[in-house]
């Protein structure tokens, strides 16, 4: 949009600086990708020209900068300033179903009538929404510090400085994490499913909130996030072509001397990417995070025995203190700050998907599964829970929460 009077910046002028850099990209012409931004502005030349260079190291099945928006600002003088939000929309191979979108928000300036346009600003879409500094998924690795880039046939790690030394290692782990769950879920769940994983580690707190939206509503525990990225165009409305599983190396998962730690984290954030592709965005209505959760720790445990482990150990001392409410965990239990009840809801949202699989098999969960992510409206989840056990929601909770007592009362 523009003011109502006065001189404007063209959408025409700036969709061609856009496709200039795309060109650039596309020809590895990093002089082409820097020619519009202004020189005089400190570490802007600088801070692209790391991004041409990150860029360059992954392989990408579709890449190019798309002009969204320009709010061309009143002037006072010969100068005019645009702010621009450009998708920076980009397929990164076999790892992506579908192309996704990273916002940035370039702050466009003609000097005088007839001078060049130029790139002094760059930085990420803004969004008020809760919990979120940026809504467009910025900043990406390839924003934040020169990249590593490892490839594995279904990973890739896009590594910074302080987690470059340990990049191979982890994209071994990384790999044989994504053949397990890949290889389980081919065993009767449905297509649709990511083909592979983008794997970003980091070794500091605040650049492991900060990737992929400015994450602020954190609760402090977390080792790994993975962020779902929204499908672009009209087509990709409410759909989602791709995950970033972001992982702090400094956590006990990547120091425990138990070696299957670090396996079980990676199965775990991976059970989210893979089943991405299939979720719905309902207006005011997330899934149920006791599905999400319950199904990613169902997945990345499969085949482990519970009983005579530390697994359930929180669940255990929740119920022991007469905590446990026979009802499936909220959102709020699942998110809560107490340590011991967060754990214990992520145990019994387990234990819940384990007991769907009890009652109906794997396939009652693939189903019950890929229903939520469809429709995740609570009349459609008790649905997709009623055809899964043959159980209403109160009847399966009364079996579950029998199931629970038997396996876990002291």
């Amino acid at each position: 949009m523009a003011p109502a009077h006065g001189p404007t910046i063209a959408t025409a002028d700036i969709q061609a600086i856009a496709d200039r850099r795309t060109a650039a990209i596309l020809a590895q012409d990093e002089a082409a990708f820097t020619v519009d931004l202004d020189p005089d502005v400190p570490d802007l030349v600088g801070g692209q020209q790391r991004l041409f260079r990150n860029l360059a190291r992954v392989s990408f099945d579709r890449i190019g900068y798309r002009v969204e928006t320009v709010q061309t600002m009143p002037a006072t003088d010969d100068r005019i300033t645009a702010y621009v939000d450009v998708s920076f929309d980009h397929r990164i191979s076999r790892a992506d179903t579908a192309t996704v979108g990273e916002g940035y928000r370039w702050t466009v300036v003609r000097e005088a009538p007839g001078a060049p346009l130029r790139i002094t600003g760059v930085d990420g879409t803004p969004y008020d929404g809760a919990g979120y500094a940026y809504a467009r998924d910025y900043p990406a690795p390839w924003d934040h510090a020169d990249l590593t880039v490892v490839r594995r046939e279904h990973v890739v790690v896009l590594a910074d400085p302080a987690t470059a030394r340990g990049a191979d290692r982890l994209a071994d782990a990384a790999e044989a994490a994504a053949r397990a769950d890949i290889d389980t879920w081919a065993d009767g769940g449905p297509p649709g499913t990511a083909p592979g994983f983008v794997i970003v580690p980091v070794a500091d707190r605040d650049t492991f909130y900060r990737l992929y939206g400015g994450r602020t509503g954190d609760h402090g525990e977390e080792s790994g996030l993975t962020y779902a990225l929204r499908t672009i165009g009209p087509d990709g409305k409410g759909h989602f072509g791709g995950s970033r599983i972001v992982l702090d190396t400094t956590s006990g998962w990547f120091t425990s001397p138990n070696p299957r730690r670090l396996g079980e984290l990676l199965r775990h954030e991976m059970a989210h990417a893979l089943v991405t592709p299939l979720r719905n965005e309902v207006p005011n209505q997330d899934q149920p995070v006791w599905v999400v959760e319950g199904f990613a720790d169902w997945l990345s445990l499969r085949g482990h025995t519970l009983l005579g482990t530390d697994e359930l150990y929180e669940a255990r001392t929740y119920i022991a203190g007469n905590r446990f409410t026979g009802r499936l965990p909220t959102d709020n239990e699942l998110y809560q700050a107490d340590t011991v009840g967060n754990a214990a809801a992520y145990e019994l949202a387990h234990l819940a998907i384990r007991r769907i699989e009890e009652i109906g098999g794997t396939q009652a969960v693939y189903g019950f599964v890929t229903a939520v992510y469809a429709d995740p409206a609570p009349a459609a989840v008790d649905a997709a829970l009623e055809r899964a056990t043959g159980l209403a929601r109160a009847e399966f909770e009364t079996d579950w929460a029998a199931r629970v007592h038997a396996l876990l009362d002291a």
